[in-house]
């Protein structure tokens, strides 16, 4: 209110009714008019706003361009690809799952080569039940498998030696094998 005193003062007003017109002004003042700040916070906010229409009404011009038939049939063929890339997704994680189920199985078969084993199955007649965890078929293939194909399991030795896997017999000392060879004939 500085330049209201000045206009005030320099009109000739005595100081006592300067200082009387600026506390009423002060009181009166803000009835009648906006501080600065909240002006200009609602000079933004109704730029916003008009701009927000502007660009409502053009996208409302453009909607009214679009043919509603063809976007029916846009948005069937989008759910109808959203539908099969599920069917897909839920196929393939039911095909992994049966996979790992086999691998599984295949590594307690006690074979020697599993991607051999694997390669002599027919994957195709093996089903999986993803509720009970179990294999269908397998068992089947691995005991033909067993006896047309022996090298790809471990067999329990014939000759003396160790199976696959197995663990070797300690080497004897000089000491053992005198002490075998002298008092053990």
């Amino acid at each position: 209110m500085d330049w209201l005193k000045e206009i005030l003062t320099k009109a000739g007003v005595e100081e006592e009714k300067v200082t009387s017109v600026l506390e009423s002004a002060k009181k009166e003042v803000p009835t009648y008019y906006v501080p600065k700040n909240d002006f200009n916070e609602k000079v933004t906010e109704v730029k916003n706003l008009t701009t927000e229409k502007q660009t409502l009404t053009s996208q409302l011009e453009e909607l009214k361009k679009v043919d509603p038939a063809k976007l029916n049939e846009e948005i069937e063929k989008l759910q109808k690809a959203n539908k099969d890339l599920e069917a897909n997704s839920k196929k393939e994680l039911a095909d992994v799952k049966r996979m790992s189920a086999i691998d599984l199985a295949i590594a307690n078969s006690k074979t020697i080569d599993s991607i051999s084993l694997k390669a002599h199955l027919d994957l195709d007649k093996i089903s999986y039940d993803e509720k009970t965890g179990s294999l269908t078929g397998l068992d089947d293939q691995i005991s033909g498998l067993r006896e047309s194909k022996k090298y790809l399991f471990e067999t329990a030795p014939t000759d003396g030696g160790m199976p696959q896997g197995g663990i070797p017999k300690p080497e004897k000392s000089i000491h053992d094998e005198i002490v075998e060879n002298v008092f053990d004939k």
